[in-house]
């Protein structure tokens, strides 16, 4: 028969040995190389093409169809310490941050905004203001005239401020996105340079209809332009929130990179962090 003192030191020995190795873990499972997070859009039963930026790293990824997306770290991450802003951007949404810790590359677990199991808070986005634009026709031949038309409804409680240039008519520039393919403008040039400024109060809507010809070249090269599907869109941008006005790095990040990374249901289209409505035509 075993003595209850020499009992009791085992089960001591293994409560001890049993705690140490719950520190040994906690201190392993302290810093992870990937965390994951998702964003919910107000309005919307399909949440991609939300940018998900890093301040500081210059590195995004966009949501998918569930709102969902994962950020990863590596080894040449290391040079990298201290807290960072992770924003969430969408053209017509608020924009909206949340905070991580990193050291060494590593993200800190159960700190700031990202719990012990390595998952980012979720974000809410709330829609400011909606886009729905539409032609005349759905098919055009080079010469042809398009006539696009263009509405801004206001979403939020507040008076929002459009902007955009290069056109003193109803609409700012309209542009021709084709893959990957820089923007094909149309617009009539404006001579004195007028700045398109538009004030939406809160409820209300905007809505805009310009008639421009479709051209045989790529802007100013001497590219014909190809044949296929375009989508097509203004150039008015919320100045409020704009990331040319707010974040330089985002802005050049958007412009230079986004077109890059895996992103939204139809990733040819899907030519800004938005969900508008465009038409397509061929």
């Amino acid at each position: 028969m075993i003595p209850k003192t020499t009992t009791s030191i085992f089960f001591l020995i293994i409560i001890l040995f049993g705690c140490k190795d719950e520190i040994l873990q906690s201190k392993i499972n302290k810093y992870t190389n990937v965390v994951k997070g998702d964003v919910i859009l107000q309005n919307q039963t399909e949440h991609s093409n939300a940018l998900v930026y890093i301040d500081g790293f210059n590195r995004g990824v966009s949501t998918d169809s569930s709102g969902n997306y994962i950020l990863q770290f590596s080894e040449k991450d290391s040079i990298y310490s201290g807290e960072f802003k992770v924003r969430y951007f969408l053209n017509d949404y608020d924009m909206d941050s949340s905070r991580i810790f990193i050291e060494k590359g590593k993200i800190k677990l159960d700190t700031l905004d990202v719990d012990r199991e390595g998952k980012i808070k979720t974000k809410e986005l709330k829609q400011t203001y909606s886009v729905e634009g539409w032609t005349d026709k759905q098919e055009y031949r080079i010469g042809d005239y398009l006539k696009y038309t263009e509405r801004r409804t206001n979403l939020s409680g507040r008076t929002l401020y459009f902007s955009g240039g290069g056109d003193a008519g109803p609409l700012p520039w309209v542009s021709l996105y084709y893959e990957n393919y820089p923007p094909i403008f149309l617009f009539f040039h404006d001579p004195y340079g007028t700045d398109f400024n538009l004030f939406i109060k809160a409820g209300e809507y905007y809505e805009g209809s310009v008639r421009y010809k479709v051209p045989t070249k790529i802007n100013y090269s001497g590219v014909p332009l190809p044949h296929g599907l375009y989508l097509v869109k203004s150039g008015l941008y919320t100045y409020d929130q704009h990331p040319v006005h707010s974040n330089k790095k985002l802005r050049d990040f958007i412009r230079n990179d986004w077109w890059k990374i895996s992103r939204g249901k139809t990733p040819k289209y899907d030519i800004h962090p938005a969900k508008y409505k465009l038409p397509i035509v061929g």
